[in-house]
């Protein structure tokens, strides 16, 4: 409980802080757009992690054991693919053009009624990560911190939205470095300290070698085309997440973007030990006998409670920092979606910043809702939301910003194609064949719409004899 009362006390300052120097959209959205590559990297990193890794990611290893990891092995590319890919054409399309979310980002490209859809895609995407978050929140309530489940997700959300509502993002981002270094310390020391308790590296392999040999085959228990596609649904994945692609808007030069990728890379490095060293650790003590597991989110709490007190106040505070960061920036995005670009979308007056202040509580109740009442793990939840967005958004964000023939209606059909077949295939998610990743197939099936009415509109237009002025497009750093 005095961990909960002290992040409200916490929240409470940064609320304050944020509501006096959040005066501009500029600053309540994109944090001022002055903020330099160190900044923006360990706030990323902070915000992409979310509690997934800390709860979700040991609890996933428990289950398919080496499987788990092919979701990290993206992680040495992840930093590098999104700058080159995404983070060019964001930074040369919005710079001096007032464009301040990812989703004005699509309007700038592909019009009016791209940017409606491409914002209600994400309101929807972003309740449904934020309940991720909520769902964490219980788990870290009930197993780290001793309190209600409910309890913790509603002061953790709530604390959330009182410095996002007030701040915005010129509070979120400090937060989030600050969240994000925490993250990255504390996930070293307990994958350390978990490690040791099991005995050390060697020895937890050698008992799960003896006990649950499936466990460390290349791809564990998972079969080898599931385990290849959460690579792949990662690695590219990360191309199409809103709440990364969002970082990109606080820098402030395009020169930020060499030094960005090694950031992030460095920071997620640091952090995902702890989804190897705790779910490595944790498995051999459960196979040993040592821990007692009655589903998969229960191992980090677990472990974290034989290691003792300070463990747990440790993870307590990892994840809490881990869901709050990356809490922050989902709430910021749907708030810019309501407030800002279906309003725009519909030809009426954009809502000022009360307004956004309104819609942030409104959206963090929403999801709050969602994820306590989910029967799913935390794991498969975040695979879920990281899933929606990819399917949602990839076409658009990769071929579409690159590409100059790309036009206006098939990225808009392509967006709706997406996300359409990624709920369908999510609602059979138990019944697919291995290897069948609903985020993929509504990626794959996204950039075959935008790809097929794209040339059929050049190739009518050619036949015709007309010609449309070019649309704006990436420029490639020389």
């Amino acid at each position: 409980m005095t961990v909960l009362v002290v992040i409200v006390v916490l929240a409470g300052a940064a609320a304050w802080w944020g509501a006096r120097h959040a005066r501009t959209a500029t600053d309540y959205f994109a944090a001022g757009g002055q903020a330099g590559a160190w900044l923006v990297g360990v706030a990323g990193t902070a915000a992409a992690v979310s509690a997934f890794t800390f709860v979700g990611g040991p609890g996933l290893f428990g289950m398919v054991g080496v499987g788990a990891l092919w979701i990290t092995f993206s992680a040495p590319l992840t930093g590098a693919l999104q700058c080159w890919a995404v983070g060019e054409p964001v930074v040369a399309l919005a710079r001096g053009r007032g464009i301040l979310t990812p989703q004005e980002l699509i309007g700038a490209r592909f019009g009016r009624a791209a940017r409606g859809i491409g914002a209600a895609l994400v309101v929807v995407g972003c309740v449904a990560n934020l309940a991720v978050q909520a769902r964490a929140a219980a788990v870290l309530g009930e197993d780290f911190l001793r309190v209600p489940g409910a309890l913790a997700a509603g002061v953790a959300l709530l604390a959330t939205t009182a410095y996002t509502a007030l701040g915005g993002m010129r509070a979120g981002l400090l937060a989030d470095a600050v969240q994000g270094a925490t993250m990255a310390a504390l996930a070293l020391l307990l994958a350390g300290a978990a490690l040791a308790a099991a005995g050390g590296p060697a020895a937890a392999v050698a008992t799960l070698r003896h006990a649950s040999p499936a466990l460390l085959g290349s791809f564990g228990t998972a079969p080898p085309a599931r385990a290849l596609g959460w690579y792949l649904l990662f690695c590219l994945g990360v191309c199409a997440q809103p709440h990364y692609i969002q970082k990109f808007f606080f820098l402030r030069s395009r020169e930020q973007l060499r030094a960005l990728p090694g950031v992030l890379t460095l920071a997620l490095a640091v952090t995902l030990t702890v989804w190897l060293g705790v779910g490595l650790a944790g498995s051999a003590l459960a196979a040993r006998g040592t821990l007692a597991l009655a589903r998969p989110d229960d191992l980090a709490p677990r472990t974290m409670a034989l290691l003792g007190p300070w463990a747990e106040l440790a993870a307590g505070v990892a994840v809490l920092a881990a869901l709050m960061s990356t809490a922050a920036s989902f709430l910021n995005l749907a708030t810019a979606a309501v407030t800002r670009d279906l309003p725009a979308t519909l030809g009426r007056p954009v809502g000022g910043l009360p307004a956004a202040r309104v819609t942030t509580v409104v959206v963090a109740l929403a999801a709050a809702g969602l994820g306590t009442a989910s029967g799913r793990t935390v794991a498969m939840l975040g695979i879920a939301g990281w899933g929606f967005f990819t399917a949602a958004f990839l076409p658009v964000f990769t071929i579409g910003l690159a590409w100059r023939g790309a036009r206006p209606r098939a990225a808009a059909v392509a967006m709706l194609a997406g996300a359409a077949a990624d709920l369908a295939l999510e609602l059979v998610r138990s019944r697919l064949p291995a290897g069948l990743e609903p985020g993929l197939a509504g990626a794959a099936l996204g950039t075959l719409v935008l790809v097929a009415m794209s040339w059929s509109a050049v190739r009518q237009r050619r036949e015709g004899g007309s010609s449309s002025p070019a649309l704006p497009c990436r420029e490639r750093t020389t």
